[in-house]
């Protein structure tokens, strides 16, 4: 199950790199735990969200389609 979103970031009409470059500033003003919803028109994210989580050591929790419309959560690291 998927946790309810603390923040929503809608990066709609945006390419790549813009979904990832705004995900890691809209994180920078969290705090670490926070569970932050990505929404995005990119097919890119449902590949680049999951290993930009990899690499930054945040958590991807899931990347869901619903029509043209992806909506990636993700949970900052701690500390």
């Amino acid at each position: 199950m998927i946790p309810r979103p603390d923040h929503t970031l809608d990066t709609s009409g945006t390419y790549c790199p813009r979904p990832i470059l705004e995900t890691a500033r809209a994180l920078r003003s969290l705090s670490a735990g926070e569970v932050l919803l990505v929404i995005a028109t990119d097919p890119g994210i449902a590949t680049d969200m999951p290993m930009w989580c990899k690499a930054t050591r945040h958590e991807h929790l899931a990347t869901v389609r619903d029509g043209p419309v992806f909506r990636s959560y993700l949970r900052k690291r701690g500390g």
